[in-house]
């Protein structure tokens, strides 16, 4: 049988009883104004369904509306793949409020695309692995660069050479809390 996102269950009636994928047939046709039910004695998900992607940790990281406007010009490939290796430079929700300013790109405009785009490095850079100076690329492609990426500065700066605490900044952006997805105060150029 397929549902409505088009995953399959099989059913296997024996004996012993009905099963549907690991869940066992309770009771059968309940009847309803509007169909039919069949109480399982489990919750029948669709797999990965509970797989963590990118997008449910920025949602998490309250990186909601950054996320939306990621949504807005579609480039949601970059954080519905589990399989996508990007270091993410999010502005969380508190940090895109204090651009509610006319200059700032509108959804869905191929300015707030290109400006999105500054926000993704590829490759997995943890802060072990930042260099001050160094220049990253982006994701963003631009023609001018004869379609090369555009990079981004780094900074990396300690404290005290004998301990592990880093200040790191990305284009001038400072990160806020500990990266994973790097949480920033803020890219937009």
């Amino acid at each position: 049988m397929t549902t409505l996102n088009g995953t399959q269950l099989d059913i296997v009636v024996t004996p012993e009883g009905t099963k549907i994928k690991d869940a066992t047939l309770v009771q059968s046709d309940i009847y309803a104004s509007n169909g039919v039910l069949h109480l399982v004695s489990s919750l029948l998900l669709p797999p990965d369904a509970l797989q963590l992607t990118p997008e449910k940790y920025l949602l998490a990281l309250n990186c909601t509306r950054f996320v939306s406007l990621l949504h807005s010009v579609n480039l949601t490939d970059l954080i519905k793949n589990t399989d996508s290796k990007y270091t993410i430079l999010a502005p969380r929700d508190d940090i895109i409020a204090v651009f509610d300013d006319p200059e700032f790109p509108k959804p869905g405009t191929e300015d707030l695309r290109k400006l999105l785009q500054y926000h993704f490095i590829p490759g997995r850079w943890a802060p072990n692995k930042l260099k001050d100076g160094s220049l990253l690329q982006t994701a963003l492609e631009e023609p001018g660069l004869n379609g090369g990426r555009q990079v981004l500065s780094i900074e990396v700066h300690s404290e005290d050479k004998k301990s592990n605490d880093k200040t790191i900044r990305f284009g001038g952006a400072g990160v806020i809390g500990e990266p994973g997805v790097f949480m920033i105060d803020i890219v937009f150029v």
